[in-house]
């Protein structure tokens, strides 16, 4: 086998992204998935005439390219819509105090895809590759990065499949930025560490162009090299501190920062808003501890769905010999990861389509895959069982999210629910809409149950609904209040059966 790869390693590495290249362009498809119609018709209307606004023509385009049945009905409604001159003609689409209906994300994604697109549609190929061609190249960037960290093509492949099994495959033919997003990021992250801030604030700034809490990168990057430096050389703080902090670095931040706010003024000029999307999507008072336990550990779409080998990493290298001396580079990087998942909370759509992790939660957890590659960079040998093993834990992962969508309840989770029901209190959407098997069904006057109401496990009701309260006890019936958590907007879980206590008020208020 040694015969026949390249002599040199700058050859085995181009070998392996050959190979990369090859299974993600000529063995998968584009998924039509998440916002794949926004970002689709956003790089059609950039193709045709150099503007992100959506135009008839543009739908044309569309319908040609998209004829599934499924699309069919949101074109023709999006198409009526505009030409009513509905501000909402469908959603994901907003009409413009200026005119013109423009989609609620940013351009940057689709305008990277532009080129590709043309080229593949000219040349009669499939032209929404070209959103796996930006992918790609963002995975090619990460390959090198890491390769540049290691120095070592052995080391390079099993950080890029470490990568790939742990949410990266599940999300590298998506036609939507999370994948470029976390490729992006992780790159960044890397060569923050090797001394490239300028590098570093572009990729992480246009990644942040699509995903807005990344522009936190321009903060905790060089607060992370400090302590990197700080732990690696055995240096003062005051002497890592001037190591690092020069003209370059605060420049490259600015820039970051500055490429992160592209999108806020971009909203600024076509709806008048900040964030159309903030507007549109997000509502503060969800962001609660629970989310954020639901965001890192909820057994259907946290981010432990994808990440447990890494997870492990991080929890095991706190123990480590040298721990004391990189605790604070770890627990920044922690903080980065806590300050990219809190905003990501109040999104009112939680359980949204998803493949098995969270978009949100995939390039949340970048943070984590840097501190564990890290680790591993400074373990002189592992053994190689072990690699095998984390790699075989993470492509079982990878196997297990692909086996249910985010209108179902995975299988971990329904085997806590029977037979630990009071364990598992998911954020209530998730369990309300993977129950009923319907996105969108929430509503106050219905109540749910694993795995039915006539034998019930676990019970999600509205405690502010009369209709609620009835269908639980009868009519004119009302629940017990009990000591039980009661989630915002007043939702809250019962294990078993109800205890009712006629006309007994309770009480909605959330802590």
């Amino acid at each position: 086998m040694q015969r026949f790869l390249p002599a040199t390693p700058h050859g085995r590495l181009a070998l392996f992204l050959v190979f990369l290249w090859f299974a993600a362009l000529a063995l998968t498809r584009p998924s039509k998935s998440g916002d794949f119609q926004e970002y689709a018709l956003m790089t059609i209307a950039l193709a045709n005439h150099a503007s992100p606004d959506i135009r008839p023509e543009d739908i044309t385009v569309s319908e040609r390219l998209s004829p599934e049945i499924g699309f069919v009905e949101i074109h023709r409604q999006l198409r009526a819509g505009m030409a009513r001159g509905d501000k909402w003609p469908f959603p994901g689409f907003v009409g413009s105090e200026r005119g013109g209906h423009y989609a609620i994300h940013f351009l940057a994604y689709s305008a990277l895809a532009v080129i590709p697109f043309k080229i593949l549609d000219g040349l009669g190929a499939p032209p929404f590759k070209a959103f796996q061609f930006v992918n790609m190249a963002a995975l090619t960037i990460l390959v090198l990065a890491l390769y540049r960290f290691s120095r070592s093509v052995r080391r390079t492949v099993f950080a890029t499949l470490l990568f790939l099994l742990s949410g990266g495959l599940l999300y590298s033919n998506w036609c939507s930025p999370e994948f470029m997003t976390a490729s992006a990021l992780l790159a960044a992250l890397v060569y923050t560490i090797l001394g490239r801030p300028y590098v570093a604030a572009v990729l992480a700034g246009v990644a942040a162009m699509q995903n807005p809490p990344l522009v936190f990168f321009s903060v905790f990057a060089p607060l992370i090299r400090i302590a990197y430096v700080r732990a690696d050389e055995g240096l003062a703080w005051p002497a890592a501190i001037r190591r690092v902090l020069t003209r370059h670095t605060v420049f490259a931040s600015i820039l970051q920062a500055g490429l992160a706010a592209l999108p806020a003024a971009y909203n600024y000029h076509v709806w008048g808003v900040p964030s159309i999307i903030a507007v549109l999507s997000t509502y503060p008072p969800f962001i609660t501890p629970t989310r954020l336990v639901s965001f890192y550990f909820d057994l259907n779409q946290g981010m432990i769905v994808a990440f447990p080998v890494v997870m492990l990493l991080v929890l095991v290298q706190l123990f480590a010999p040298g721990r004391r001396r990189w605790l604070p580079h770890t627990l920044l990087a922690l903080l980065f990861s806590l300050a990219l998942a809190i905003p990501s909370l109040s999104t009112v759509n939680w359980n949204s389509g998803a493949s098995g992790v969270m978009r949100y939660a995939f390039w949340g957890a970048m943070p984590l895959l840097y501190l564990a590659l890290g680790w591993m960079q400074r373990v002189p040998r592992w053994p190689l069982a072990l690699l095998l093993a984390m790699l075989l834990v993470q492509a079982g992962m990878v196997k297990y999210a692909r086996s249910y969508h985010h209108e179902k309840l995975g299988r971990v989770p329904l085997f806590v629910l029977h037979h630990f029901p009071a364990l598992y209190e998911p954020e209530p959407e998730i369990f309300f809409e993977r129950i009923t098997g319907q996105d969108g069904s929430m509503h106050p006057d219905r109540v749910v149950a694993y795995p039915d109401l006539r034998h019930p496990k676990k019970i999600l009701f509205n405690v502010d609904s009369a209709a609620a309260h009835a269908a639980l006890c009868g009519p004119g019936g009302r629940v017990a209040p009990g000591d039980a958590h009661v989630h915002p907007l007043g939702w809250r879980y019962i294990a078993g059966a109800p205890v009712c206590a006629v006309g007994t008020p309770v009480s909605s208020k959330a802590p």
